[in-house]
């Protein structure tokens, strides 16, 4: 079937860069078959399906480089005790409590409900953390269930750890599921964090992902914590540890990188591995502000994630793009350099984990579209699309959602499932998860 999304203004992004307005895309089975004038493609695609997007931006979809699809159920719960005073406590007190209460139909309910604000936001591929340590072995599946009914790309890992003795399952899931990836769905090694793995589960892991050909996506000086207790049982900080195992190189993904100097910075360049920045968790949970300019400017690819905070990924841009200008009291950086990290980094991260090329809107690429609600006030171009994304688009609705040519969310109605139905269900498993913790 032959798709042509027209009327709106066409911005490609990636290397050719055109804004044409206005404009249209031709979507042919799940790739971009053709992009141009909407005058010329009325008549060379006469007979083609039609997806309305006048007074729309019609452009590639978003990627999160870092999610936490399991923190859904961490909405509203209350655990019982003192508030948490520092990031280790936050640990203690929420998440390991979270993960340990997590079971099959919770993983899977707490996937579905942000994919589906994924969908809502404009974000077709994810590359997800997991954390379940009660429910290791099948985990991953009920990620892999929840993105297949919702028609979206994911890459997915468990995040390994021997807080609890186990880290040897976390390594069989990683295994087991690395064994039945999917063309829409691909693994990588998790590990939890440095100061949270032993050497035998590091070594372990890695050895698994060059078996496998694929990264390993860990938590990399989130808090100072991690570089103190990885110093104190390893001798090494976190970044020379991970190297001197082999676990960095362009497939790995080391997020956060908070408590990191500049010979860390330089043996992540060195290695082309990338990093994700998350800038309202790194807020939230006040454990300081990645340096990411100073890594872009080392050739560092730093895209953005969100951590589970969110699935918005405009927001989160532009949550990062003032923040460098608050940590550097200087008005005058970061405008170009932070909007590249979530329309260039992202998807250049992506591709160079899992060959998807979901950044430019080209023939040939995978059909992974976005419409938004922005009819612009002012002119726009190649020149200042910048601009409209960082004072305009940011606060616009997303319309319609495609990946692989298929829309999941078409004229802001999630197309694959019903969403009160599902919230419903969400809230019952809820309930379950917090009498667990309480």
């Amino acid at each position: 079937m032959t798709t042509i999304i027209e009327g709106g203004t066409v911005v490609t992004l990636g290397k050719k860069n055109r804004v044409i307005s206005p404009g249209a895309v031709v979507i042919e089975g799940g790739s971009i078959k053709d992009v141009g004038p909407l005058e010329e493609f009325r008549v060379k695609y006469k007979s083609a399906d039609v997806l309305d997007a006048r007074g729309k931006i019609i452009m590639p979809s978003f990627v999160n480089v870092h999610h936490h699809l399991y923190s859904t159920f961490a909405r509203g719960m209350s655990v019982p005790g003192t508030p948490a005073r520092n990031f280790t406590e936050i640990l203690e007190k929420l998440w390991w409590k979270l993960d340990k209460a997590l079971f099959r139909e919770a993983i899977y309910y707490s996937a579905l409900i942000p994919l589906m604000e994924c969908a809502r936001k404009g974000v077709t591929a994810i590359i997800d953390h997991h954390e379940s340590q009660s429910y290791q072995i099948g985990s991953l599946d009920e990620i892999k269930r929840a993105v297949d009914e919702m028609g979206m790309k994911a890459v997915l890992c468990l995040g390994t750890s021997d807080r609890y003795d186990l880290g040897i399952r976390g390594i069989e899931e990683n295994e087991r599921f690395l064994r039945k990836e999917s063309d829409n769905v691909r693994g990588m090694v998790g590990l939890h964090a440095s100061f949270t793995v032993g050497d035998d589960t590091l070594k372990k892991s890695v050895k698994l992902a060059e078996e496998f050909n694929v990264g390993i996506h860990v938590h990399c000086a989130e808090d100072g914590e991690d570089q103190a207790k990885t110093m104190k049982n390893h001798s090494k900080s976190v970044v020379r540890r991970l190297k001197d195992a082999g676990a960095l190189g362009p497939k790995s993904l080391l997020v956060h990188c908070i408590h990191i100097d500049e010979g860390e910075m330089d043996i992540i360049r060195d290695t082309g591995t990338s990093v994700a920045h998350n800038p309202e968790s790194n807020m939230n949970n006040a454990v300081g502000y990645s340096r990411v300019l100073d890594m872009i400017g080392k050739g560092i690819d730093v895209g953005i994630g969100t951590d589970g905070m969110s699935s918005d990924m405009l927001s989160q841009m532009r949550c990062a793009f003032l923040m460098a200008r608050h940590e550097r009291k200087d008005p005058t950086v970061g405008f170009m350099e932070i909007p590249d990290m979530l329309i260039g980094s992202n998807p250049r991260v992506l591709a160079k984990i899992t060959g998807w090329d979901i950044g430019e809107l080209s023939a040939g690429n995978p059909a992974d579209i976005i419409t938004v609600d922005y009819d612009p006030a002012t002119p726009l171009n190649e020149d200042n699309f910048i601009g409209h994304l960082l004072f305009g688009m940011v606060s616009a609705n997303v319309d319609t959602t495609i990946c692989n040519g298929k829309a999941v969310m078409r004229h802001k109605k999630i197309t694959c499932m019903e969403e009160s139905e599902i919230a419903s269900k969400a809230r019952e498993t809820a309930v379950k998860v917090w009498e667990k913790i309480i």
